[in-house]
């Protein structure tokens, strides 16, 4: 029997039983709330569990693999930059828990007031990030699996996408996260497996780093190897990225309590600099075996293609796992954005809950069909999660961190948060075409300019308009 038969049914096997599990739990976890956030239940191990599964993915385990492939240790940096982002998350999880919020839109509104042309703003930020990461796995997947098995990379796409449905339909937030937590497991167990795999096929750590250019296997130069300009890029851009993701905050939403959301997201941040310490070993492991890849994207693919047929569709098991549940992630959170504050808010305020669900189904195979198109057009996994995180950050990250900040001074209304985030948009858009690459910078900057200048100038007016009348 072929490796690629004993593949796929090996495969079809594990997916049609998670997707069993999800069917069941999708026919118990009932209604738009179990959509939205979990029914606001999750226990603790699974919100670990689907944390970490939803910021692994393509990125991890094909695009930080390729960075480390060509760069060496600056994968570890990435990996270390975004957990010291994940800090503001241990001071904010509690309000954020506390606050009943479904979505980032409901965020902002909170901070700044309801105003549309602020929740259009909003809302067409917030989706940047999750519908990058949907075009992110996908990519992933299709490079990883027709290196695998010889098949045309957007045909794997396609199936690929159309197989993640299977956990997104039955209860959104709910199933994904049960999924996810068992997707999580593993990819522990994968990625343990993995590494050892690697240091026996380099033939030893010390062997791989002698193998490998110093300039980027050399320790701590090594963090730098990428070049500085892009780890300044990573600071500005990477390093807040999933304070602006809505995939976490719904995460922490969903959380049983606000002390577990708290838990999970300290745990989460720790495990995923782990991740990317095991990114770089593969990533170095590959070098040092074939330094002469057309692609170091295609490092993890070739990788697999030279372990045993066991080790092969075992990994092949982890592959799925870690990009399905970031993908079925992605494809609830942005899904929600659409029924909840678009669809709800301005088209059918009056719907159902039961036909909400039905939409909701409906707007998960469009955005999914979409996102193929778009991952088969530009196949390059880390520069879509890149890309969405820098106009993300830009856009949101002042509103919401300095809005948590100011939320008591009595200073902010809609007018603060749009000026922050058109001028967010505007300074990163301006320097990213006049070639900038660090562009999220001054977006931030004049985000943060827009904030500050709008809040307390209108506050100086209206003090001084209220010592005129007296």
């Amino acid at each position: 029997m072929s490796t690629n038969i004993i593949l796929f049914l090996t495969l079809a096997v594990v997916l049609l039983g998670i997707i069993i599990f999800s069917y069941f739990v999708g026919r118990k976890k009932q209604g738009i709330q179990n959509w939205y956030v979990g029914g606001r239940s999750l226990p603790l191990y699974v919100q670990i569990g689907t944390q970490f599964a939803t910021v692994m993915g393509g990125a991890v385990i094909v695009g930080l693999v390729g960075t480390a492939y060509s760069s060496g240790w600056s994968t570890l940096t990435y990996g270390l930059l975004t957990m010291v982002g994940f800090l503001p998350f241990l001071f904010m999880a509690k309000w954020l828990r506390n606050s009943e919020f479904e979505t980032m839109p409901d965020i902002i509104k909170k901070i700044y007031g309801n105003h549309p042309v602020l929740s259009v703003l909003t809302i067409l930020s917030t989706l940047i990030v999750p519908f990058g990461w949907m075009i992110t796995q996908l990519v992933g997947f299709g490079k990883i699996f027709s290196t695998i098995t010889g098949m045309d990379a957007g045909l794997m796409v396609t199936i690929f996408a159309v197989i993640s449905l299977a956990f997104v339909l039955p209860a959104g937030m709910t199933s994904v996260a049960w999924t996810d937590f068992i997707f999580g497991c593993a990819m522990l167990v994968g990625a343990v497996i993995a590494f050892f795999m690697a240091m026996d096929m380099g033939g030893g750590f010390q062997t791989i780093i002698s193998n490998t250019p110093s300039e980027i296997s050399d320790f701590p130069s090594g963090l730098a190897g990428i070049g500085m300009g892009t780890v300044l890029f990573w600071v500005f851009g990477v390093m807040p990225g999933n304070l602006t993701n809505q995939q976490l905050y719904q995460r922490i939403f969903s959380a049983n309590n606000s002390r577990n959301a708290t838990i999970s997201i300290g745990v989460t941040a720790v495990l995923f600099a782990l991740a990317t310490f095991w990114s770089s070993t593969i990533g170095l492991t590959v070098r040092s075996l074939n330094p002469n890849l057309d692609s170091p994207e295609n490092a993890t693919g070739w990788f697999l293609t030279q372990t045993p047929e066991w080790f092969l569709v075992m990994f092949a098991v982890f592959i799925v796992a870690t990009i399905m549940s970031t993908l079925s992630s992605a494809v609830q959170s942005v899904v929600v954005t659409i029924t909840k504050d678009i669809y709800t808010n301005y088209v059918n305020p009056d719907i159902e809950e039961k036909k909400l669900v039905s939409v909701s189904r409906i707007v998960s195979v469009g955005v999914l069909t979409l996102a193929v198109i778009l991952a088969n057009f530009y196949p390059q996994a880390l520069s879509w999660i890149v890309a969405s995180f820098a106009y993300s950050v830009s856009a949101l990250l002042v509103p919401i961190l300095g809005g948590f900040i100011l939320r008591d001074k009595n200073i902010l209304d809609h007018r603060s948060g749009i000026a922050s985030i058109v001028m967010g948009i505007g300074g990163s858009a301006i320097a990213h075409m006049l070639g900038s690459d660090l562009y999220v910078m001054y977006g931030l900057f004049a985000s943060l300019v827009g904030l500050l200048a709008t809040s307390y100038g209108l506050a100086a007016v209206g003090a001084t308009r209220k010592a005129k009348e007296s």
